[in-house]
């Protein structure tokens, strides 16, 4: 039980931290604290209302308790998925929160999304761009997981192409706002090439990133339509498509990270520019994939 509720209080000390840390003033405060207590209490109470009902419940540490009081009992891979995201999430909010405690950032009045991209930029260089990526991707697992618990209950037809477009939103921006972040701040060369190249890295990190994901498999996620289109892996067939299958991802991920890196060069305008055109790229190969799949 224990094991299971410490994400969660890490996770709200993390959030009220980093609120704490971006705010300006008491209101501003205010607004980032109801909204962490909103968001955390929605993805840890919620699901676990349903953890003997559906397997959508794992996604909640809260449901390992409920197992545990009933005496369900919890293999170790249910635990690790219910608790491993948001304990990582946790952590990177505390990196992100320390990134800007310091006197250019505490005794200014920038706006928190200023300072969340002095936030991201702390620590950022080229090299460390993959890093960023992969660590984003705790935070798109949860946000995911949090959009298939409110969209499952919807009828298909409606919910497919909804959780399609918001997963292409979700990874698109969580790839690319460290690189942007780095090219406002400076961190960057505004150079067509190292647009290229952070592109190329920041895609690679995601996606390799993205394979830790393969953890959903023992709770049972993929055995939903919605589930299969979110976390299914690539079938099984012959060698050649099984490598075209594990190579399309990466493909992916790159092409799409490189447009949002060649507008983020640019300014914000082409910023927001690039990373839209890569939501469509990236809602379109979903939707082929999971024609397939569903």
């Amino acid at each position: 039980t224990l094991v299971a509720i410490a994400p969660v209080a890490l996770f709200f000390l993390a959030s009220t931290f980093v609120g704490a840390m971006f705010a300006r003033s008491f209101k501003e405060l205010s607004l980032v604290t109801v909204t962490v207590s909103v968001v955390g209490t929605t993805y840890s109470f919620v699901p676990a209302v349903f953890t003997e009902v559906h397997p959508i419940a794992a996604i909640s540490p809260l449901s390992v308790v409920v197992r545990d009081i009933t005496g369900a009992g919890v293999d170790p891979g249910t635990l690790l998925f219910s608790t491993v995201p948001m304990t990582v999430v946790a952590c990177v909010l505390f990196g992100l929160g320390a990134g800007v405690y310091r006197e250019e950032d505490l005794f200014t009045q920038r706006a928190p999304p200023a300072k969340a991209l002095d936030a991201l930029a702390a620590h950022l260089s080229v090299r460390r761009v993959p890093v960023w990526s992969a660590l984003s991707i705790p935070f798109v697992l949860v946000a995911e997981l949090l959009a298939l618990a409110v969209l499952f209950v919807f009828p298909l037809d409606l919910s497919l192409p909804l959780l399609v477009v918001v997963i292409a939103v979700v990874e698109e921006f969580a790839k690319s706002l460290h690189v942007y972040a780095g090219f406002e701040r400076a961190r960057f060369p505004r150079t067509t090439r190292t647009a290229l190249v952070v592109g190329v890295l920041s895609g690679l990190g995601f996606a390799l990133g993205e394979k830790l994901l393969v953890v959903v498999q023992v709770v049972g996620l993929p055995s939903l339509d919605l589930g299969r289109v979110a976390f299914a892996p690539a079938a099984a067939g012959d060698p050649l498509t099984l490598v075209v299958l594990l190579a399309a991802p990466f493909l992916l991920h790159t092409v799409t990270a490189t447009l949002s890196a060649l507008g983020a060069r640019r300014s914000r305008g082409w910023y927001l520019v690039g990373v839209w055109a890569a939501v469509l790229l990236h809602a379109a190969y979903n939707l082929t994939v999971v024609t397939a799949l569903v």
